[in-house]
């Protein structure tokens, strides 16, 4: 299993440790530390199932990618096409022919899962739904969504229309993590339209400490999900699940493996970007000794008994043959955790280290092979 390794701090990406006790009655869940991407628990992560309503996030994403790249502003108006107005399913009331900004549409579809006003937005935005949806598909691909296709921006049932827990996790993720401002539209509790006014479907936002939001979902094929997320102490977890039987075992289900992920593991930085790891003898340089340190952060999701077990090592050619350059790789640090992949860091040297003078050469080697420094300190 690899690691993939992003400058400056190492992340686990979405590797699953399967080592905690906790289980879920909802046919497919994912539990995921949002700083470390470590998966923390997963059940059926990469089936494909109807992502019912949770499509909407990335209807939401497409739009938030717009309004942050683009002159597209919350204020601009869309008009409502019948289309739109004779969608089922949830509602935000739209008329024909209204003319409705994007702030309100997305209020309506975040708030109020509206399904007509996911094709307002599409339709507003690529003129027409299918073209959107194409839209959908290349966000998709792009956040490496490998087992998701949309149809359409609802998430109407459609059998070709499908994703997984898991890439809903990384989408959920993508949309806090691009669109920190716009993101905070999932934590608006109601919202009132056509003097109408819409609770938030999703209930986790008055139930769990530090549910800040995204969406719920339901089709008579995919039963009950959510996507939920919550945030405590600078900590996030992010939850998907998807079959559950009942909007309140679906409650019950996300709330608990959040509070299951804040009490029973926690975030430690193991190694430090610079930390000197280890100091390491020079073979004919002008300086006896130079410092290997870690080339980044290594931070990871663990257990009280995880962190009892962590062993580590530290390999390297020695001595280290002058010239050395300062940030080249030298050796490399093995760190083990139960029930995990093992991690691997580049050390590299912390400064230069020149070669002496070739008059000096023998007298050097000598002197390290009695002594074990390679010039008088």
């Amino acid at each position: 299993m690899k690691i993939k390794f992003i400058p400056y701090i190492l992340i686990i990406l979405l590797i699953s440790t399967k080592l905690f006790a906790i289980d879920t009655k909802a046919e497919q869940a994912i539990v995921v530390d949002f700083d470390t991407n470590e998966i923390l628990f997963e059940k059926n992560s990469d089936v494909k199932t109807p992502p019912a309503s949770m499509t909407k996030i990335m209807t939401v994403y497409a739009a938030f990618d717009r309004l942050k790249n683009t002159e597209l502003s919350i204020n601009n108006e869309c008009t409502i096409s019948a289309k739109a107005y004779k969608m089922g399913g949830s509602r935000t009331f739209l008329e024909i022919d209204d003319k409705v900004s994007i702030d309100e549409l997305l209020k309506g579809i975040i708030i109020q899962s509206g399904n007509d006003a996911s094709v307002a937005l599409a339709e507003c935005l690529a003129g027409t739904e299918e073209d959107f949806a194409k839209l959908m598909n290349f966000y998709a691909k792009r956040l490496g969504m490998n087992n998701t296709n949309f149809v359409n921006s609802s998430g109407w049932p459609e059998k070709n229309h499908y994703s997984t827990v898991l890439d809903l996790a990384i989408l959920s993720n993508a949309i806090i993590r691009e669109f920190p401002n716009l993101y905070l539209y999932f934590s608006d509790k109601e919202f009132t339209y056509n003097e109408i006014k819409q609770p938030n479907r999703n209930k986790l936002l008055n139930s769990v400490q530090g549910a800040d939001g995204l969406k719920t979902g339901f089709t008579k094929a995919s039963g009950w999900g959510i996507a939920a997320t919550a945030k405590r102490n600078d900590r996030r977890i992010t939850v998907v699940i998807n079959g559950t039987n009942s909007s309140r075992k679906r409650m019950n289900e996300s709330s608990n493996l959040i509070n299951w992920a804040f009490s029973q593991t926690s975030q430690k930085e193991l190694v430090s970007q610079g930390q000197i790891i280890v100091q390491a003898d020079v073979w004919l340089g002008n300086k006896p000794r130079v410092n290997l340190v870690s080339s980044m952060k290594v931070i990871s999701t663990l257990s009280f008994d995880q962190l009892q077990l962590i062993k580590s090592s530290v390999e390297y050619i020695k001595p280290i043959k002058a010239p050395i350059f300062k940030g080249k790789k030298y050796g490399k640090l093995l760190i083990e955790i139960s029930g995990k992949p093992n991690i691997e860091v580049d050390l590299v040297a912390e400064d230069d280290v020149g070669a002496i003078n070739p008059i000096f050469k023998v007298f050097a080697a000598i002197k390290y092979l009695i002594f074990g420094t390679s010039l008088d300190e």
